[in-house]
């Protein structure tokens, strides 16, 4: 359908999809009007699928470049924010769709509900910081609203949170994380804030927990004011705590401290004991103390820098210079002719090629450790950008490794699952990935923090979409906790170890050696294992319907 506007003489078309794979329909309608001939000057496109930031941006900038028409898109859900919060008489005048009296008992709850819950949204990757904010924030006094808790001081956690994000929220705290972004729920709850935001000033308080790749950022949210809390949490509750006082978020929780107190420090559950806590933080044992500088004969082309990255572990300061801690493969040096034309150390000085040094060093122990997996025979994935454990890598595909314990178990690096909904069954593969970040703050230097992901696909090993993917992830992952993600990751790093040691660069000056055992802290008190819920941790992993998966995944239940 098209329409023309009268004032600008120009011509709108509208298309819109009920199918799941949107962006094939959009390309498909597209065609069609150039195909046809028809006068467009903008593309409107309709889908009741979730559309992440990514890819929206990917979308209008195919539709700009191969057409040259701006796309506007429109989700189910951007079209609910848009009557409820930018065009709710819309409603009013269709009485059809909108009862009259279902919108008068809205207008009584809108006059009688009154903003007053800071809700924090945030992917289940990101747990510990939401749950220690939540605290904070509620030892200051604010009502929260965070998943993990039912009730923190105040009414339960709300059984629909879109609805209380527009009726009842004073305002969002988004937590910004690598994982969040392909996260559907998160997505939306941010999508809503950030409609609202635009009638209430800083209704969103967007967070960034760690480095976020500007190329998977919609244009929206690179324009976001973020509160720093990357490096520093102290630092960064002290930034939010001045935001919150700035904009009168409302403190209605005289007892807060002992709220968030009671909901940590459950003394049912406690014991007097000293117990160890095993970290996801690998120490670095060495670093080398020169960073090495390359120039090539020419400029190297994108495509190549990127095919590069592969197998040498470089930063680029300009088109003709690279900076690294290694040599690079003789094979690479000498199909671009590198040449070492300077070296230096970096201790003590604040930068590099203009690079602040320490992220220069944290890139480069990142990038050394994904050169080492693909080393290992992990393979990377150009659509997730995942470099994960591919089918027959390890024998029986699965991984051996030892507990802290010292006892040894096995859980499987890739597997077979079958998803059921809706009477329907469907089989999907995953496969374990490990993600590592550099902090820069740990133990005043720096440790690599590893978070194991898990890629998805079909049968065949083709990643399924986003939406499909989240499902299955959730499906997947519904039952592991800290123990099951411990022993995926102690098993990925002891793959990676050779005498418990991860050891990246070939010469010994230039060697980058991390511990592939995490480190070890010890709380002043324990948890009692009686107290808790029997069974809690009676899991098994079985996977369906491979028959060489017909095992137990560990080989025996072990306690750390």
């Amino acid at each position: 359908m098209s329409c023309r506007f009268a004032r600008s003489n120009e011509t709108t078309i509208f298309a819109y999809s009920v199918r799941e794979d949107w962006r094939a329909k959009l390309a498909e309608d597209a065609e069609k009007i150039y195909k046809h001939g028809h006068t467009c000057n903008k593309l409107a496109f309709v889908t009741t699928a979730e559309i992440a930031p990514g890819e929206r941006d990917e979308a209008i900038g195919f539709i700009n470049e191969q057409y040259k028409w701006p796309l506007e898109l429109y989700s189910l859900e951007r079209l609910r924010n848009l009557l409820d919060v930018q065009f709710p008489s819309v409603k009013a005048i269709h009485p059809q769709i909108f009862p009259p009296e279902f919108l008068a008992i809205e207008a009584q709850m809108k006059r009688t509900e009154q903003r007053d819950h800071i809700l924090i949204s945030y992917a289940p990757e990101d747990t510990v910081l939401a749950e220690w904010l939540a605290r904070k924030l509620t030892a200051e006094g604010y009502l929260v609203w965070c998943e993990r808790f039912k009730s923190l001081g105040g009414e339960n956690y709300p059984d629909d949170v879109d609805d209380a994000i527009q009726r009842r929220v004073f305002c969002v705290i988004a937590l910004y994380s690598q994982t969040s972004l392909n996260n559907s729920d998160v997505t939306r709850q941010r999508s809503i804030a950030f409609g609202i935001s635009k009638q209430i000033p800083n209704f969103l308080i967007a967070l960034r927990i760690d480095q976020l790749p500007v190329e998977k950022l919609d244009q929206a949210t690179r324009q976001l004011v973020f509160v720093q809390f990357e490096t520093n949490w102290a630092e960064g509750l002290r930034s939010l705590l001045g935001k919150l006082e700035a904009v009168s978020c409302p403190k209605l929780l005289p007892n807060g401290k002992s709220v968030a107190a009671g909901a940590f420090l459950e003394k049912d559950v406690l014991s007097e004991s000293a117990e160890t806590v095993v970290t996801n933080y690998l120490h670095i044992d060495k670093l080398p103390d020169i960073i090495l500088r390359f120039s090539p004969k020419q400029a190297i082309p994108r495509e190549k820098l990127d095919e590069m990255k592969l197998e040498w572990a470089f930063r680029e300061a300009s088109e003709r210079l690279l900076l690294s801690f290694h040599h690079p493969p003789q094979s690479l040096a000498t199909a671009h002719e590198l040449r070492l034309v300077g070296r230096g150390s970096w201790q003590g000085t604040e930068k590099v090629e203009g690079i602040v040094t320490r992220n220069l060093v944290s890139e480069l122990i990142r990038k050394a450790l994904i050169v080492k997996c693909l080393q290992n025979g992990l393979q990377h994935c150009q659509l997730t950008d995942l470099y994960y454990f591919p089918f027959g890598l390890v024998p029986g595909d699965k991984l051996r490794y030892r507990w802290p314990n010292g006892k040894t178990a096995l859980i499987n690096a890739v597997g077979e699952r079958k998803y059921s909904r809706g009477g329907r069954d469907e089989h999907y593969r995953y496969y374990l990935s490990p993600n590592f970040y550099v902090s820069q703050s740990l133990l005043d230097g720096f440790a690599v923090l590893v978070r194991v992901r898990v890629r998805i696909t079909d049968t065949q090993g083709i990643p399924l979409t986003p939406r499909k993917a989240n499902s299955r992830r959730k499906d997947l992952c519904k039952d592991w906790w800290n123990g099951e993600w411990l022993s995926r990751m102690l098993a990925t790093c002891q793959y990676l170890a050779d005498n418990e040691k991860i050891v990246m660069g070939e010469q010994q000056s230039e060697q980058i050696i991390v511990a592939a055992e995490p480190l070890n802290l010890v709380a002043p008190k324990g948890v009692d294992e009686a107290a808790l819920e029997q069974g809690s941790y009676e899991r098994e992993d079985i996977l369906v319907p491979r028959e060489d998966d017909e095992e137990d995944i560990e080989e025996e239940k072990v306690e750390l």
